[in-house]
């Protein structure tokens, strides 16, 4: 298990004045022997931590370049043991989370999912499509497995709700940048996202407040550390980098200058 947890160690940065970039991977059975090297890869890069994907069929926040990954994941046979397989490996390098949607959990049981993804080394558990008026029972699942649950808002949520949604968040806020889906897209409204940022850090001043969804490269982090934000997290630029060329070496070499700028 990783010596702090995701939120401790996002918590420890803010508190220093630096930013932290974390990075999605989709778990894919096909590429288990690969994942120590992209973690050691990660770790070496100055990463925060590894939000870690569950492939599912019919995801609502995904892009392209994510949702080819999830069906080719699905494909290779991809089930929720190799998820845990996915965290005993990235968990010896960095603090993790697990990002996905209701129904795996669900289908596997959500106190029996909890418990397991803890014993795991995971410390964060991520879930797009349960919103806030929904999330009492996990919450209360993931507090006996001594998980955070990180709630998400988006472009459209209104800024009193933005506060309540950080008032319950754990480990961090996760603030979608713009309107549609992971990967390429319009750039985000910065005055607006700045305005969220804020509201986040009004209602719990030392929560940190990521941003993800459309983050490509150094320009992009800088932007959202201009708009106040803890940091940023790629996903889809990711991706498309690990089908390319998924050695340690290719993957410091890319995300370093991600990192510098979300310093």
């Amino acid at each position: 298990m990783a010596a702090i947890d995701l939120a401790d160690a996002l918590a420890r940065r803010k508190a220093a004045g630096e930013g932290s970039l974390l990075v999605y991977l989709m778990v894919d059975a096909a590429r288990r022997r690969r994942l120590p090297a992209v973690a050691r890869g990660l770790a070496d890069a100055g990463v925060a931590g590894v939000e870690l994907g569950v492939p599912f069929s019919d995801p609502i926040a995904d892009g392209p370049v994510l949702q080819s990954a999830a069906a080719a994941a699905l494909g290779h046979g991809t089930r929720w043991a190799d998820l845990l397989e996915a965290l005993d490996v990235v968990v010896e390098h960095l603090p993790a989370a697990v990002m996905t949607y209701a129904n795996p959990v669900l289908r596997r049981g959500l106190a029996r999912a909890c418990g397991e993804l803890r014993a795991h080394g995971g410390s964060a558990l991520i879930l797009p499509d349960v919103s806030l008026d929904e999330s009492g029972p996990w919450e209360a699942a993931a507090r006996r497995a001594s998980l955070a649950v990180v709630q998400m808002a988006s472009p459209a949520t209104p800024i009193p709700r933005v506060a309540r949604l950080a008032s319950r968040s754990t480990g961090f806020l996760y603030l979608v940048a713009r309107y549609g889906t992971t990967g390429t897209g319009q750039r985000p409204d910065l005055a607006a996202l700045r305005d969220r940022v804020d509201a986040a850090h009004r209602a719990r001043p030392a929560l940190p407040v990521l941003v993800g969804f459309g983050v490509r490269g150094p320009p992009d982090v800088r932007r959202i550390r201009s708009a106040h934000a803890d940091g940023a997290i790629l996903g889809s630029a990711m991706e498309e980098r690990l089908r390319r060329s998924p050695t340690a070496t290719s993957v410091e070499r890319f995300l370093g200058p991600l990192v510098r700028a979300a310093a």
